[in-house]
C-alpha cells in the first residue's frame, strides 16, 4: 500500500519572513516527512488589525527570497487574493479538499496555545495534526501543560519538535530596521536584500 503524503500549511503575517519562521519550517519538513510546506501569508491576521501590516506585494517577495533554503517549501497567496480577515479553518478546509494527503498545520508555539480562542478553533484541534516547536519567550512548561489538556480535551494531534529555540521576531526586525541597524543572520540573505532594496520598515 503506497504511504499517503503529508503536506504542511504554515501561516503568518511573516512581515517579514525570520530565520526562526524558517527553521521551524525546516524542522517541518524534516520531522514530519512533509512532501511541501506551503507559506500561507495573510491578507490581514484577525489579531493585527490595529497595526499596519506591510503589503503582500512585498511579503510574498521576502517569502519568495528565502523559499531556496528547502526544495519542499512553497508560496501560496491563496489568503491575499481572498482578502479580508484570514481565518485559519476556512483555510486549511480548503487545502484539505485540494491536496490528496495528511494536512499538517506547521504553527509556532505561542500560537499553539491559543488554537482553542480562535475562530472554530475546536474544529482545528480535533480535525488537523499540528506540528510546533518551543520558542525562547514563551513559558514552555505552561504551554507544554495548555497542549496536553488540548489533546485530553479533544483528542488533539500535537507534535512539539525538539528544535533549539530561535531567538529572533518580525517585531524585533522591524525596529532594527528602523533605526538603522543591520539584520544580517535574523532573516536569510535574499530577505536582507530585498528589505534594503525595497527601503521597508523605514
Amino acid at each position: 500500500m503506497e504511504k499517503q503524503k503529508k503536506y504542511g500549511i504554515y501561516g503568518g503575517s511573516f512581515d517579514p519572513i525570520h530565520i526562526g519562521h524558517v527553521a521551524l519550517a525546516d524542522c517541518a519538513v524534516r520531522e514530519c516527512g512533509l512532501e511541501k510546506l506551503i507559506f500561507m501569508p495573510a491578507y490581514i491576521s484577525p489579531f493585527k488589525q490595529d497595526r499596519h501590516v506591510t503589503g503582500g506585494h512585498d511579503r510574498c517577495g521576502m517569502i519568495e527570497a528565502a523559499l531556496k533554503v528547502n526544495s519542499a517549501f512553497r508560496l501560496s497567496r491563496y489568503e491575499l487574493n481572498r482578502e479580508g480577515p484570514s481565518y485559519t479553518v476556512e483555510t486549511l478546509r480548503h487545502w484539505r479538499k485540494l491536496l490528496d494527503g495528511e494536512l499538517c498545520f506547521v504553527l509556532g508555539f505561542d500560537s499553539a496555545v491559543q488554537v482553542d480562542t480562535w475562530y472554530n478553533g475546536e474544529e482545528i484541534l480535533t480535525d488537523y495534526h499540528l506540528v510546533t516547536a518551543r520558542r525562547p519567550d514563551t513559558d514552555y512548561e505552561e504551554g507544554m501543560r495548555i497542549l496536553e489538556s488540548f489533546r485530553k480535551k479533544y483528542g488533539a494531534n500535537i507534535t512539539v519538535m525538539n528544535m533549539p529555540p530561535v531567538d529572533a521576531s518580525s517585531t524585533m526586525i522591524r525596529n532594527l530596521v528602523k533605526e538603522g541597524k543591520p539584520v544580517t543572520g535574523l532573516v536569510p540573505p535574499g530577505v536582507e536584500e530585498y528589505i534594503i532594496e525595497h527601503q521597508l520598515y523605514r
